[in-house]
């Protein structure tokens, strides 16, 4: 595939150099994990991804919990578990749902007030 350099009014070339970040990364590493708390934007979700449609395992259920970035509870978070971040409500709940199941998943209870706030605030 040729790429082609785009002209400005001036008969300048440049490259587009900016790309769109995605709406969903997951957080590998410890420090990819401080950085995004750190910079204190978006939703963090941890916890355990199994199957949406498969069976859970037996025992009682891990606690996958959805929580705003700057959420101090996030500091009580394990290493093992599954950390994901997202740029918004909205693609955090569709993406969730399809990931791990409606009922299988939950806001932390401090966000869960936060965000039914906003709600009621936006109407």
């Amino acid at each position: 595939m040729i790429q082609i350099k785009k002209v400005d009014g001036f008969g300048k070339l440049f490259m587009p150099t900016q790309q769109k970040s995605p709406g969903v990364r997951s957080l590998e590493s410890a420090e990819e994990f401080f950085e995004t708390r750190l910079e204190a934007i978006g939703f963090i979700f941890h916890g355990t991804v199994t199957e949406a449609k498969g069976k859970g395992g037996s025992g009682r259920s891990p606690t996958n919990l959805l929580h705003f970035a700057r959420c101090a509870k996030l500091e009580k978070v394990g290493e093992n578990e599954t950390k994901i971040w997202f740029r918004s409500v909205r693609v955090a709940l569709k993406h969730l749902d399809e990931l791990i199941g409606h009922h299988r998943w939950k806001w932390c209870k401090i966000c869960e007030r936060e965000i039914t706030q906003r709600i009621l605030d936006e109407n």
